[in-house]
């Protein structure tokens, strides 16, 4: 996500500065990343219609242009892994709680609550790890939850 993201054309020479490194490095991360940008409203975000003008997608959503794949290891390993991706985190600065069928994700001083995928949510976190910009979490089965005969 690029957040606050001035629009193209900006009649304040300070801003168009700042506007031309935004798209520089927004064209960088493009060849890298899956790039979703936020505009920037000219003020923060007040209320439900401020969000909504802001059209960020969901993760995981039907529509969405966010995908935070699941990756099926039950033969080999007994795991769910779900790859989030987090270029530029620290490890010392990440924390992650799972609440109930969310998983709160936090990176310094930036938090993201997410809803797990619905066969994620019939298992327990079993371990997670960062790699090269990438969280993978991983999720073993609840016995209790999962179907039988799987």
């Amino acid at each position: 996500m690029a957040n606050r993201v001035l629009p193209e054309s900006v009649e304040d020479t300070w801003l168009a500065g700042v506007g031309a490194q935004q798209r520089k490095t927004l064209d960088e991360w493009q060849g890298t990343y899956d790039v979703h940008h936020v505009p920037h409203l000219g003020h923060d975000p007040r209320g439900t219609d401020d969000l909504a003008a802001l059209a960020v997608p969901g993760v995981n959503a039907a529509g969405s242009t966010v995908e935070w794949p699941v990756t099926d290891r039950l033969a080999e390993d007994g795991v769910l892994v779900w790859h989030i991706p987090l270029p530029g985190a620290i490890r010392d600065d990440l924390d992650l709680v799972r609440r109930g069928d969310e998983l709160v994700v936090t990176v310094g001083r930036f938090r993201r609550i997410v809803p797990l995928p619905s066969a994620l949510r019939r298992c327990t976190v079993a371990g997670a790890a960062l790699r090269e910009g990438e969280l993978r979490i991983r999720f073993a089965p609840d016995p209790d939850l999962w179907p039988q005969g799987r």
